[in-house]
């Protein structure tokens, strides 16, 4: 864990400016492990209300019911946790749902993420975070598990590509496998003095 940390630290130097806290008076460690903690908190809800309504679906309606809780039920949870100035989502190098396309830092995360975890740290392991004047911002890797592969693997059946393709006509995220990175939780925090 320890190698990832400092890896994490490395690669979240690159996406921050040096000296973004210089001068201030503000105690950057600080106020990153406090943002930290509130990401994780954030993170830690979205996934349990999202996999709760998943369960849920899928036991009671199938998995094509459990590909309409993930349209409609998902963005409702990432809004509803979207307070405080903070913007919660999940993203992927293959994405289902085009609203949730990475933008470069993201992206660049997620290939990292991928290449860590086959080199096999673990998921929990693979976090980075940047840390500027105006914005925080941090991603933890999702991986795959046998639930997702029904949906997002390489071999999935018509009925459930039907419903797939009615409420994702682009999607993308198929062909994945128990080695790949599914995607990552990511989110945002607007530190200007005008964010409400």
């Amino acid at each position: 864990m320890k190698n990832i940390l400092v890896y994490a630290s490395l690669f979240s130097a690159l996406y921050s400016p040096v000296s973004a806290y210089a001068d201030t008076g503000i105690d950057e460690q600080k106020t990153k492990e406090e943002l930290t903690q509130q990401a994780k908190l954030k993170m830690k809800a979205f996934a349990s209300q999202l996999k709760t309504e998943l369960l849920t679906a899928i036991q009671t309606g199938g998995l094509e019911a459990g590909v309409e809780v993930c349209h409609s039920k998902a963005p409702k949870i990432a809004q509803s946790l979207s307070t405080d100035s903070w913007t919660v989502a999940r993203t992927s190098l293959k994405t289902r749902n085009l609203q949730n396309k990475p933008d470069q830092w993201e992206s660049d995360s997620l290939a990292l993420f991928d290449k860590k975890y086959k080199e096999g740290i673990k998921a929990a392991d693979l976090v980075v975070s940047s840390l500027e004047k105006d914005r925080f911002r941090l991603m933890k890797a999702i991986p795959m598990d046998n639930v997702c592969l029904a949906c997002h693997g390489s071999s999935i059946d018509s009925k459930l590509q039907e419903t797939i393709q009615k409420y994702y006509p682009e999607d993308r995220a198929t062909g994945f496998s128990m080695e790949d990175i599914r995607g990552a939780f990511t989110l945002q925090k607007n530190l200007s003095q005008n964010a409400e």
